[in-house]
C-alpha cells in the first residue's frame, strides 16, 4: 500500500464544525488517488500488513489474558496513567 504525508492538507470548516473545502497541492491529491483507489479494491487492505497483524495479535492475547481496563468518562485520568505503565 502507498504511503503518504498529509500536513500540506488544509481543510476548512463552516461555524458548525463541518469540513466545507479541502486544499491540496496536486501531488497530493494523485497520491491520495492511488490510496483510494487501493481501498477500493480490498476495503480492509491495512489488516494485512505485518505491523497490523502483530498489533491484532497483541491486542487479542491482552483481551484473552484479561489484560483490558474498562473507563468511564469520568476515570479518564486513572486510564491514562494505566496505560502509561
Amino acid at each position: 500500500m502507498s504511503e503518504t504525508a498529509l500536513n500540506d492538507v488544509k481543510i476548512f470548516f463552516d461555524k458548525s464544525g463541518e469540513a466545507q473545502e479541502v486544499l491540496m497541492s496536486y501531488e497530493t491529491f494523485l497520491r491520495l488517488e492511488v490510496i483510494l483507489k487501493e481501498l477500493r479494491n480490498n476495503d480492509q487492505a491495512y489488516f494485512v500488513t505485518k505491523e497490523w497483524q502483530k498489533r491484532i495479535r497483541e491486542a487479542e492475547a491482552d483481551i484473552e489474558a484479561g489484560r483490558v481496563y474498562r473507563v468511564q468518562s469520568q476515570g479518564i485520568e486513572k486510564a491514562l496513567n494505566w496505560l502509561d505503565e
